[in-house]
């Protein structure tokens, strides 16, 4: 499964998808790497400072997957916690020639996390691709409490919808795109817009990717300065994939 690490889940860059779809065989693939800055939705787990990151996936015949995601992380002028670790579960449907469809649930912690609000969260995520190029994902989450940098007012329901591209020149080089909108009016009444745009460089098995990732205005009035705003994220992966 593919993630984009520099973002962390789909704008990740926005562009979802990249399954090895296990065909009678379970295949088991992942990354180890890091990148200058850990952005999510918009906003800097790390304060723009690097993070260590490190995915792995087990794809199943019949295309059921899971997969977890680590990574540093200090997303607070204060107590912090030092890991986001994720998990999920789901399955990807290859609806016709033209359509696919992926549906996920998906788990955030932050392991002995000092912060007084609780920052996990259970998410479900619905994706529709065409052609392995365009994808609107919808994101669901019936328990946020509070995102990077700030405590929520209250514990509510949270969602997103992102849409994204993906077109590959040749097998080293390929661009991608994606805009997203985060809607957290229950838990600070109020939501945000976020875009990326990233170039992709693929020196097998190395991984280079360059974003370019941004965020309303809206966000600042929510969360700190150092975690908001236009940003640049160089990220280098090791990719590894092994079939049984």
């Amino acid at each position: 499964m593919f993630r984009t690490l520099t973002i962390g889940f789909a704008l990740t860059a926005l562009a979802a998808g990249g399954h090895a779809h296990a065909q009678g065989a379970s295949v088991v693939s992942g990354t180890v790497g890091g990148t200058s800055d850990f952005v999510f939705r918009g906003l800097s787990l790390t304060r723009g400072k690097p993070a260590a990151q490190a995915s792995l996936d087990v794809e199943f015949p019949h295309e059921f997957y899971i997969g977890a995601f680590v990574a540093t992380a200090d997303p607070n002028d204060g107590p912090s916690p030092h890991f986001e670790v994720d998990a999920w579960l789901g399955r990807y449907w290859r609806l016709s020639e033209s359509f696919s469809a992926d549906l996920r649930l998906s788990q955030y912690t932050y392991p002995e996390d000092p912060r007084r609000r609780n920052y996990n969260r259970t998410e479900f995520t619905a994706t529709l691709g065409f052609r392995n190029a365009f994808y609107i994902a919808a994101i669901y989450s019936p328990n946020t409490d509070a995102l990077a940098s700030s405590p929520g007012y209250e514990e509510g329901d949270a969602w997103a919808v992102e849409l994204s591209g993906r077109h590959a020149f040749n097998e080293r080089w390929a661009v991608s795109a994606g805009v997203g909108h985060y809607g957290l009016d229950e838990v600070y009444q109020d939501s945000y817009h976020y875009w990326n745009a990233t170039l992709t460089a693929t020196i097998a098995p190395f991984e280079i990717q360059l974003a370019f990732l941004g965020v309303d205005p809206d966000a600042d009035r929510h969360f700190d300065a150092d975690t908001t705003g236009n940003r640049v994220a160089l990220t280098a992966l090791w990719r590894f994939s092994n079939s049984r």
